[in-house]
């Protein structure tokens, strides 16, 4: 018998938008076939007309970021928590055989790896604050690179994936 792995998805939950793409993913990942854990969908700790203090926040989450095989981390909004999230399970692997695949979704149109141009790295020395490229911490994608990939869409995700599954 296969087994069924466990994603914990994380992005932001506080904006329409990311709420609506959270849904998306994890729609997505539960029909493929994985046990998918979305905080937004744990109205315990994150129903935001109740109150749910920081400590039971943190454990809640840090208890299905232990249960987790994979995480699939949004990196457009540069959320703290998915900052810290990453974080965690980076120090995790260190420590453990085990590890945990760490996912990054990352889909701003800015990304250089897409859109770098001449006139954009000229205009950039126009002074501060002129970039047009986007920019994402490197410590965080060096620790999701470490433990995994990071991807320019949903589609690509769902790719790797089915390429992990096949693996196993």
């Amino acid at each position: 018998m296969k087994k069924k792995y466990k994603i914990y998805l994380a992005n932001g939950l506080f904006g329409v938008a990311d709420r609506m793409y959270n849904e998306v993913i994890y729609d997505a990942l539960v029909k493929m076939g994985f046990e998918v854990y979305a905080p937004q969908k744990n109205l315990s700790i994150n129903d935001k007309k109740a109150s749910a203090g920081s400590k039971p926040i943190y454990q809640g989450d840090t208890d299905k970021l232990k249960w987790c095989d994979i995480a699939v981390c949004v990196l457009d909004g540069q959320d703290l928590g998915v900052a810290t999230e990453i974080g965690y399970l980076a120090a995790y692997n260190e420590f453990h055989q085990n590890k945990k695949l760490i996912i990054g979704i990352y889909t701003d149109c800015r990304d250089a790896s897409k859109t770098m141009s001449e006139a954009k790295n000229n205009d950039m020395k126009k002074g501060v604050a002129e970039s047009q490229y986007s920019y994402i911490n490197l410590y965080t994608i060096g620790a999701i690179k470490k433990y995994g990939v990071v991807v320019d869409s949903l589609e690509a995700t769902i790719n790797y994936l089915k390429k992990f599954l096949k693996k196993r």
